[in-house]
Protein backbone atom coordinates (compact mmCIF):
# COMPACT_ATOMS: atom_id res chain seq x y z
CA UNK A 1 0.00 0.00 0.00
CA UNK A 2 2.84 2.16 0.69
CA UNK A 3 4.69 1.40 -2.38
CA UNK A 4 1.55 2.58 -4.25
CA UNK A 5 1.49 5.80 -2.26
CA UNK A 6 4.71 6.59 -3.33
CA UNK A 7 4.32 5.80 -6.78
CA UNK A 8 1.18 8.22 -6.87
CA UNK A 9 3.43 10.54 -5.37
CA UNK A 10 6.24 10.46 -7.61
CA UNK A 11 3.80 10.53 -10.85
CA UNK A 12 2.17 13.60 -8.86
CA UNK A 13 5.27 15.50 -8.95
CA UNK A 14 6.22 15.01 -12.60
CA UNK A 15 2.95 16.02 -13.83
CA UNK A 16 3.63 19.45 -11.72
CA UNK A 17 7.40 19.43 -12.88
CA UNK A 18 6.85 18.86 -16.55
CA UNK A 19 3.28 19.20 -16.95
CA UNK A 20 2.18 22.44 -15.58
CA UNK A 21 3.24 25.66 -17.20
CA UNK A 22 1.87 28.04 -14.07
CA UNK A 23 4.87 30.27 -12.80
CA UNK A 24 5.16 30.67 -9.20
CA UNK A 25 7.79 30.45 -6.01
CA UNK A 26 8.97 27.01 -5.70
CA UNK A 27 8.95 25.32 -2.10
CA UNK A 28 12.98 25.62 -1.82
CA UNK A 29 12.94 26.96 1.42
CA UNK A 30 11.04 24.11 3.33
CA UNK A 31 12.52 23.33 7.10
CA UNK A 32 11.61 20.66 9.22
CA UNK A 33 11.84 20.52 12.93
CA UNK A 34 11.49 17.29 14.68
CA UNK A 35 10.51 16.92 18.31
CA UNK A 36 9.35 14.07 20.75
CA UNK A 37 10.42 11.28 18.67
CA UNK A 38 9.44 8.11 21.49
CA UNK A 39 10.52 5.68 18.61
CA UNK A 40 7.15 4.88 17.35
CA UNK A 41 5.85 8.62 16.45
CA UNK A 42 7.27 11.93 16.56
CA UNK A 43 5.64 15.42 16.11
CA UNK A 44 7.25 17.32 12.91
CA UNK A 45 6.68 21.11 12.19
CA UNK A 46 7.26 21.99 8.55
CA UNK A 47 7.62 25.68 7.37
CA UNK A 48 8.32 27.10 3.70
CA UNK A 49 9.05 30.14 1.64
CA UNK A 50 6.05 31.96 1.25
CA UNK A 51 4.28 31.93 -2.24
CA UNK A 52 2.06 35.02 -2.89
CA UNK A 53 0.02 33.37 -5.92
CA UNK A 54 -0.20 30.02 -3.52
CA UNK A 55 -3.79 30.31 -2.02
CA UNK A 56 -3.83 26.69 -0.39
CA UNK A 57 -1.51 24.32 0.59
CA UNK A 58 -2.02 20.36 0.92
CA UNK A 59 0.56 18.45 3.52
CA UNK A 60 0.54 14.88 3.99
CA UNK A 61 2.41 12.05 5.58
CA UNK A 62 2.96 8.85 2.93
CA UNK A 63 4.71 6.81 6.01
CA UNK A 64 1.87 7.53 8.41
CA UNK A 65 -0.75 4.93 9.65
CA UNK A 66 -3.48 5.46 8.68
CA UNK A 67 -1.91 8.42 5.96
CA UNK A 68 -2.59 11.70 7.17
CA UNK A 69 -3.45 15.09 5.07
CA UNK A 70 -4.19 18.51 5.88
CA UNK A 71 -4.83 21.35 4.03
CA UNK A 72 -3.65 25.06 5.36
CA UNK A 73 -3.27 28.56 3.92
CA UNK A 74 -0.43 29.44 6.07
CA UNK A 75 3.33 28.80 5.33
CA UNK A 76 3.77 26.52 8.22
CA UNK A 77 2.03 23.17 9.88
CA UNK A 78 2.82 20.96 12.96
CA UNK A 79 1.84 17.60 12.25
CA UNK A 80 1.80 15.26 15.30
CA UNK A 81 2.02 11.48 15.27
CA UNK A 82 4.45 11.17 12.21
CA UNK A 83 5.12 7.68 12.34
CA UNK A 84 7.92 6.45 10.49
CA UNK A 85 8.07 3.37 7.66
CA UNK A 86 8.49 -0.18 9.53
CA UNK A 87 11.47 -1.04 10.89
CA UNK A 88 13.18 2.51 10.74
CA UNK A 89 13.33 6.03 11.47
CA UNK A 90 12.31 7.87 8.43
CA UNK A 91 8.86 9.10 7.12
CA UNK A 92 7.73 10.56 4.23
CA UNK A 93 5.37 13.46 3.62
CA UNK A 94 4.88 16.28 1.34
CA UNK A 95 3.51 19.60 0.14
CA UNK A 96 1.49 20.72 -2.47
CA UNK A 97 0.94 24.70 -3.26
CA UNK A 98 -2.42 25.08 -5.35
CA UNK A 99 -3.34 28.57 -7.05
CA UNK A 100 -6.68 30.20 -6.94
CA UNK A 101 -7.97 28.30 -9.54
CA UNK A 102 -7.34 24.73 -7.17
CA UNK A 103 -4.37 23.98 -9.64
CA UNK A 104 -0.98 22.47 -8.59
CA UNK A 105 1.74 25.17 -9.21
CA UNK A 106 4.26 23.38 -7.09
CA UNK A 107 4.70 20.03 -4.91
CA UNK A 108 8.01 18.81 -2.37
CA UNK A 109 8.43 15.83 -1.34
CA UNK A 110 10.43 15.63 2.25
CA UNK A 111 11.92 12.08 3.10
CA UNK A 112 12.79 12.77 7.28
CA UNK A 113 14.58 11.16 9.67
CA UNK A 114 12.73 11.52 12.96
CA UNK A 115 15.97 10.85 14.95
CA UNK A 116 17.81 14.21 14.38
Amino acid sequence: MKVIASLGLLILMTGVFFGNQAFAEPLDNVEIFVSNYDGDSATVEITWNHDNKATNYKIGCVSCNPNTIEFTTDDSITFNNVTPFPNGSFAMLYVITYDSQNEIISAKQLIVNLNQ
